[in-house]
């Protein structure tokens, strides 16, 4: 850039120091409003280069960087694998199984005649000991269970409605016991092929001419003196007798 460029850039005026120098006269470009714009372009243009240079180099520093850090690690995995240290703990390995074979062996080859008479003794040893629990586990699956308590009832049987082929029928079972029955269940036996088919304060199961009726959830506890009035509808062929065999839990009833 020469001299009368730079003053036309900076805008200074020289001063002359003795001869009469001509100065280049100011172009009307350089001056103005216009003048700052391009000023000013130029100096982001120039910042605008410097940050993409500085990209560059962080960039160029960063891969750099990297394949340092990864020429590093080749070179300490090859070192390590050719060490001698290295060489020596791999080569040891494959020995070792070889070498404790043959030590049990020659230390075993002694003991191996007294092994027959370790195991006749321990087969004969084991023999009651593996008896004992079959005979504890005998004697408690053959014990006895604890004996229901006896119950003492009596019952009052009455035909309350009949029809052509069907009845209703009402059995009051009175606990005349001293203990509390809970649940109860009480039975007995038709003797003409009668069939129930509708209970109430009880629940029926009838197998041939057997009648089961069960405790239903709000009677199931039968205590000292107390009645339970069982109701059913049943029915029959020709003729209808009273049935008989009442039990109350397995305890035989007596019929009023």
């Amino acid at each position: 850039m020469s001299v009368d460029e730079l003053l036309r850039e900076t805008g200074a005026m020289p001063r002359s120091l003795g001869a009469y120098v001509p100065l280049t006269r100011a172009r009307e470009d350089d001056t103005g409003a216009g003048y700052r714009e391009r000023l000013e372009q130029r100096a982001r243009e120039a910042a605008a280069g410097q940050q993409r240079a500085g990209q560059r180099i962080r960039w160029v520093s960063a891969l750099c960087g990297g394949v340092v850090v990864v020429g590093s690690l080749v070179i300490i995995a090859v070192t390590s694998e050719s060490s001698p240290g290295r060489q020596a703990g791999l080569a040891a390995d494959p020995l070792a199984p070889a070498t404790t074979p043959r030590t049990v062996a020659t230390s075993a080859a002694p003991r191996s005649a007294p092994v027959p008479t370790v195991l006749r003794q321990t087969s004969t040893s084991a023999t009651p000991e593996t008896t004992a629990p079959k005979t504890t586990a005998t004697s408690q699956t053959q014990a006895p269970a604890p004996p229901a308590p006896v119950a003492s009832c009596s019952v009052r049987y009455a035909v309350t409605d009949q029809w052509n082929n069907g009845f209703t029928g009402g059995v009051k079972v009175t606990n005349t016991g001293n203990q509390t029955l809970s649940p109860w269940t009480a039975t007995w036996n038709f003797t003409a092929g009668q069939r129930v088919t509708h209970s109430w304060n009880g629940d029926y199961a009838q197998s041939g001419s057997r009648v089961v009726m069960k405790a239903v959830s709000y009677n199931l506890t039968l205590a000292p003196g107390a009645t339970v009035d069982i109701g059913f509808n049943a029915s029959f062929d020709r003729v209808n007798p009273a049935p008989v065999g009442f039990t109350l839990n397995g305890a035989r009833c007596r019929t009023n």
